[in-house]
């Protein structure tokens, strides 16, 4: 089997772009940008506070614990995640389901931006990329991670310092 058979019919820039996304959405554990409205679904803890999977939310829609709407009894935090809930969360394993819009506007976070378009290219050069080339001895020097592995879309380490700051530290 090749590897033409993995690849979807429509493998151009805004695949490799999605796949970028995806390792950026891997690394940081939430997908940081585009801002985007979504309903997660979490497990109980029973507790107060609730940590969700993000760092940036700018609007809860609706948010059930219990079967019970609890949107406007919950307090949050609008940089860290955390929502609270006086009379405490569900312990149920599924029983939270939270409509909210979170993430950053794109023109706030260009150098997001720029790290999925240095990783998508890197990943359209394929076999192709390399980072020295010799004419005379013949020689040339692939473009490979810390383990030798052939670059695509993993990321590099100077690409994880600039994403730390919108990545969650707890939960993973």
């Amino acid at each position: 089997m090749t590897l033409t058979a993995f690849l979807p019919a429509n493998y151009d820039a805004a695949f490799l772009a999605n796949a970028a996304s995806q390792s950026i959405r891997g690394y940081c554990h939430w997908h940081v940008a585009p801002s985007i409205t979504e309903t997660l679904v979490l497990d109980g803890t029973g507790g107060k506070a609730l940590l969700v999977p993000s760092m940036h939310i700018t609007a809860l829609t609706k948010v059930t614990s219990g079967g019970n709407d609890v949107t406007a009894r919950v307090k949050w935090s609008r940089r860290s995640g955390v929502l609270t809930l006086a009379s405490g969360w569900s312990h149920e394993l599924g029983d939270i389901e939270i409509e909210l819009t979170h993430g950053f506007d794109l023109a706030d976070v260009p150098n997001l931006a720029a790290i999925v378009v240095a990783i998508g290219q890197r990943a359209s050069a394929g076999n192709d990329g390399y980072v020295h080339e010799s004419a005379g001895g013949m020689s040339r020097r692939a473009l490979t991670g810390k383990d030798g592995a052939s670059a695509g879309v993993p990321l590099f380490e100077s690409e994880k310092e600039a994403l730390d700051p919108y990545r969650l530290t707890w939960g993973s």
